[in-house]
């Protein structure tokens, strides 16, 4: 066991996926793990990795080995990186790995095996599938709330020593992880739940339960599996038409869950389209055929979101009504995130901050207010005050006595004393509704 822990072992790629299982490897032991990261690089030489997840109460700090390239010579090598970049990912691995070492692919798509072995022998790269709820939105940061399922095994369903090695490295560190000889399948099935979640929920910018209102969305959603299946079936993998209603299922348990290609493109990263649309595509032409919706979906996502582009935070304004009493009023809302909050909306377009203000006061409120007497209290932008995505607000103040209807996005709405605030309060507006006091109220 001693030997293995002392194994030099490289993420490549330190993203959500490659963080979650370095973090494994070093929390239970391993000592010659190294991070290989671009972007995250410094966060994680300054403060180390943060880890929030779902069993302790309090995010704590992992010391970690980053690296911006791979240096010296490897024992195992895990291959982490989107698939666009999984060419220049296997050419460096081949010139860092051990001559008894191994690589571990462990992304998205089924093509990437084939990619890999182009420059590293076969017989050394083990195909892997994770399932696994992660997030990274900030650098540096990784926030799961379960842990992973992986599957793994070699491309032709044989066994060997590599085989043996890696599951032995993975039960060390306590990870949910089996082999098996069909590893080929796995890829397909997970394709199946990324082709689903992923392209619709990136390109509408909505979680999938969000999505999941719209028969529209939910009718593409089921032509992409469609396609998605019968091209697993022309590469000799069976795929039941009911899993697509397990995977909506699954789907929608989680609420609030971005999809990975949704994280992407609010990071301003380049979305993993290639991998899970354009591998179906490329199926159904090897063999004749066609895939109108997938491909239609590909070139929009391509045009969209394959060269440079920029994704701005949304703008929306607020009013926090002050009366004579030393009262606010809040609203408890109807949709998520649920809670107390300062009367306020999303800015439509051609709109002025302060217009938008006044209207959507109005509207869940059925107060008028004068847009002479807004006073601008502040702008809040911090990048996670709103779970469902990047949202910077204008709160202004207003000074007024009047009785609130509660109306559209509200299901009641009250006044209460700044010193007796309810409990419930989304977002970030206790922390707002604390400045105001400070400024407002003596």
């Amino acid at each position: 066991m001693k030997s293995l822990l002392n194994k030099k072992i490289a993420v490549l790629g330190a993203g959500a996926v490659g963080s979650y299982i370095g973090s494994k490897l070093v929390e239970h032991g391993f000592t010659n793990v190294d991070f290989i990261a671009r972007s995250g690089y410094n966060a994680l030489k300054e403060k180390g990795l943060l880890v929030k997840n779902y069993t302790d109460k309090s995010p704590y700090y992992l010391k970690v080995n980053p690296l911006k390239e791979l240096q010296g010579e490897y024992d195992v090598i895990l291959i982490c990186v989107k698939s666009k970049d999984t060419v220049q990912a296997a050419e460096q691995a081949s010139k860092h790995l051990k001559a008894d070492g191994f690589v571990a692919s462990i992304q998205n798509g089924v093509e990437n095996p084939d990619l890999i072995s182009a420059y590293i022998n076969k017989d050394k790269v083990i195909t892997t599938v994770i399932y696994l709820t992660a997030i990274m939105q900030e650098k540096g940061v990784l926030e799961y709330d379960a842990e992973g399922r992986l599957l793994f095994g070699h491309i032709d369903g044989h066994f060997s020593e590599h085989t043996k090695t890696y599951e032995e490295i993975l039960n060390l560190a306590e990870l949910n992880a089996n082999v098996t000889d069909n590893i080929k399948k796995y890829q397909w099935t997970k394709l199946m739940l990324n082709i689903v979640l992923n392209p619709l929920t990136a390109l509408f910018r909505k979680t999938f339960y969000r999505m999941s209102k719209y028969d529209d969305a939910m009718t593409l959603s089921k032509s992409l599996f469609d396609e998605a299946r019968q091209a697993a079936a022309l590469s000799g993998v069976d795929i039941a038409e009911e899993e697509y209603n397990k995977i909506k299922t699954r789907c929608l348990e989680h609420v609030n869950f971005k999809s990975s290609m949704y994280q992407d493109i609010e990071a301003n990263r380049n979305p993993e389209v290639d991998a899970i649309l354009g591998v179906v595509v490329r199926t159904h032409e090897k063999h004749g055929s066609h895939a109108p919706y997938c491909d239609c979906l590909l070139k929009i996502m391509n045009v969209k979101y394959g060269a440079w582009f920029q994704i701005s935070p949304t703008l929306a304004a607020d009013v926090l009504i002050i009366n004579s009493k030393n009262e606010v009023l809040l609203i408890d809302r109807k949709n998520e995130p649920l809670g107390w909050a300062i009367p306020g909306g999303l800015v439509d377009l051609y709109e002025t901050m302060e217009q938008a203000a006044i209207r959507e006061l109005e509207e869940e409120t059925g107060i008028k207010a004068d847009v002479k007497k807004l006073d601008l209290l502040g702008i809040y932008s911090e990048p996670t005050r709103d779970k469902r995505g990047h949202t910077v607000s204008a709160v202004y103040v207003y000074f007024c006595d009047e009785k609130a209807k509660a109306s559209d996005d509200a299901k009641d709405a009250k006044y209460f004393h700044i010193d007796n605030l309810p409990e419930n309060i989304a977002f970030d507006h206790r922390q707002i509704l604390q400045q105001a006091k400070e400024k407002y109220i003596k």
